[in-house]
């Protein structure tokens, strides 16, 4: 991994409340908040106001500095904070906009004093997007990213803008705009989800096995950082409690910031309970038992967050946090011919843990490829409801007019699978064990400018 001196961010705030952005003392004491909100050190600040409008200032911090100017005719004002050392930017970063009640905020990352690495240039950075150089600031370029599907291929997408590029203590984490699919968020890389179709994957993921149990009250999510499989589990109005569990505080507020109607207010419901932390040890550390889990994770990556929660070992931890009846939804990757033998390893690890194992596969066009899900149970069998009962447990639970992928037809559907693919299922994949061989080795993804 390329290693920098320091982190410059950049936040554009547009459609700003122009009297906050014109009011010296509000603008200061806004700043100034949010340099203790990071656990910055402040050493000293310097603030101007302009006739006839505007402010310029500066936090001047042991780390290095935060600054402003604004343009209140604009509604517009520009954030600048560059840290050298180990303080918290992205919690000043939703501070300010919530502050300063920007409309429409974007927030790029940057590495600064990159030190040098072979076989690297200005137009293709590992495992950095940059944006196009260009000599007039003001003109918009068209530019691409590679979205890399699975270690074999990748889909090139046209983007509008990066609206949040950022590296956690686990991850690299970018939310873009894209032409073909709106905001996008994507992890090391790879598409976790699509403003057009992340509903598809979401609702998917969570109502076949919460309409399989019949009364779902205690939920236990692992991952889903965005927010939007919590989304779907609150639909169910029999659960009383459901607690989210992510190792990557960054990616949750990131999306909690940019992506908001992911979650649609999810994050704030009353039966919501969030926890930061790996869910290994979460799950380890608690004697709760759950009646659904639903593990919303990113693809197990050698050294990866979730490599360690799709063993054999993980999947005996989650079993004995299930109740009589619990029910447990795993992601499961992609179910496209030539990346079969992942999703063939979870659906046999999990065969070596449950006596009820139901894969199931959907088609999500952001994904570019066909995506699997499995579903395990001591007790239950999705595969045993008829579509008019699924039907009426939706209409008794949840509004269903708010569903727009999910219905008794499609429950029924998406566990019919070819010959072929059954076949295959059968031929490939193994059972994974902690001190097994990884099956996913990170991968050096570049931006193409265009």
């Amino acid at each position: 991994m390329t290693q920098a001196l320091g982190v410059h961010y950049l936040l554009e705030l547009r459609d700003c409340d122009p009297r906050i952005i014109d009011d010296l003392p509000e603008v200061q004491r806004i700043l100034l908040e949010a340099a203790r909100r990071s656990r910055a050190t402040i050493i000293d600040t310097v603030f101007r106001k302009f006739s006839p409008q505007g402010i310029s200032g500066v936090v001047i911090i042991a780390e290095s500095h935060f600054s402003i100017h604004t343009w209140p005719e604009y509604r517009y004002a520009a954030v600048d904070i560059y840290t050298c050392g180990r303080i918290d930017p992205l919690s000043a970063v939703g501070y300010m906009i919530e502050q300063f009640r920007s409309g429409n905020p974007a927030f790029v990352m940057l590495k600064r004093g990159l030190l040098p690495q072979p076989f690297e240039d200005l137009q293709f950075r590992l495992g950095r997007p940059r944006l196009p150089v260009q000599e007039d600031p003001n003109e918009i370029s068209e530019w691409f990213f590679l979205d890399f599907i699975n270690p074999s291929s990748a889909n090139l997408i046209k983007a509008r803008r990066l609206i949040f590029s950022a590296r956690s203590p686990y991850q690299e984490i970018e939310i873009l705009d894209t032409q073909a699919f709106g905001k996008c968020l994507m992890l090391d890389g790879r598409m976790q989800s699509a403003q057009v179709d992340e509903f598809i994957y979401h609702e998917a993921l969570v109502h076949p096995a919460m309409v399989t149990h019949p009364n779902p009250e205690s939920v236990l999510i692992i991952g889903g950082g965005e927010g939007a499989t919590l989304r779907e589990v609150l639909r169910h109005q029999t659960v009383r409690r459901a607690v989210m569990v992510d190792i990557d505080r960054q990616v949750v507020e990131a999306c909690r910031l940019f992506l908001p109607e992911w979650s649609d207010g999810a994050f704030e419901d009353p039966r919501t309970e969030l926890v930061i932390d790996d869910a290994r040890h979460y799950l380890t550390s608690t004697g709760e038992s759950f009646d659904v889990i639903i593990m919303d994770i990113t693809e197990p990556l050698e050294n990866g967050p979730s490599a360690p929660l799709v063993t054999y070992e993980m999947f005996q931890i989650v079993r004995s946090h299930l109740k009589p009846l619990g029910i447990v939804a795993h992601q499961s990757g992609s179910t496209g011919t030539s990346e079969l033998h992942f999703f063939a390893s979870i659906h046999k690890t999990l065969q070596a843990v449950f006596q009820y194992v139901a894969p199931y596969s959907i088609q999500i066009t952001s994904f570019a490829m066909p995506w699997g899900i499995v579903i395990a149970s001591d007790a239950l069998d999705p595969r045993g409801l008829t579509a008019d009962e699924v039907d009426r447990r939706l209409r008794a639970r949840c509004e269903v007019e708010k569903l727009r992928f999910y219905d008794g037809a499609i429950h029924q559907a998406i566990f019919a699978w070819p010959r072929y693919m059954r076949s295959m299922l059968e031929e490939l994949g193994q059972v994974l064990y902690d001190d097994g061989p990884p099956l996913y080795r990170p991968i050096d993804y570049a931006i193409t400018i265009g």
